[in-house]
């Protein structure tokens, strides 16, 4: 049986690899704002950052489980956690201030199953 971080990571990669298939080009993955000591901005991480097919810069978050025994993945991005992403896209977009899009969005996408047998969900435009 796999850690849950190890599932989550089994995800990320999944997810990754099918957006890019799906013409999406990966900016970075597991980003993370910069903080000095003290720092009162948001903190967390955020699992891709992508640029779509029609320059949109996209904000990913992926959500994986084994089974749905408790729910769907998307039954845990709650409004909490849409509101964190978009800080951190905030975020990434001060520290990255030479990239320019066309426009910025946040999609979230399921992922449940095995490595052999898996569901894939993609949501775009998470609000």
């Amino acid at each position: 049986m796999k850690t849950h971080l190890e599932v989550g990571q089994w995800g990320e990669d999944i997810a990754v690899a099918i957006l890019q298939l799906s013409a999406y080009q990966l900016l970075t993955r597991n980003w993370r704002p910069r903080l000095e000591r003290g720092d009162k901005r948001v903190r967390g991480e955020i699992d891709a950052v992508m640029l779509d097919p029609e320059g949109d810069l996209v904000f990913v978050e992926v959500k994986t489980r084994s089974t749905l025994n408790f729910g769907s993945p998307f039954d845990a991005i709650q409004q909490e956690k849409v509101q964190r992403i978009k800080r951190l896209a905030y975020a990434w977009c001060s520290e990255n201030p030479d990239y320019r899009a066309r426009s910025l969005r946040m999609d979230a996408v399921s992922i449940c199953g095995t490595p052999t047998n898996f569901t894939y969900e993609h949501l775009k435009a998470v609000n």
